[in-house]
């Protein structure tokens, strides 16, 4: 694991990085998180690694699976 320094903002911990923080909403307090454990298939875990070292910067693990729950959630048809 590698170490990473604490972080700077309850933003910054949410999306875990500052870079792109802007592409997620803003969260006003650590009291408005849930932590939620997943169970993820190994394949869809390695499509998901493969699809954010595309990216640069890397996003971390949780903050690409933020952006795309918030994608798939703010989409018309899914909200109907």
């Amino acid at each position: 694991m590698a170490v990473t320094r604490k972080p700077q903002s309850v933003d910054e911990f949410i999306n875990g990085s500052a870079v792109a923080a802007e592409s997620l909403p803003l969260v006003e307090s650590i009291a408005d998180i849930q932590a939620v454990k997943l169970r993820l298939p190994i394949d869809l875990l390695s499509a998901v690694d493969e699809a954010r070292s595309r990216r640069k910067p890397r996003p971390s693990r949780h903050q690409y699976i933020l952006e795309a729950l918030y994608e798939k959630t703010s989409r018309p048809d899914i909200m109907q």
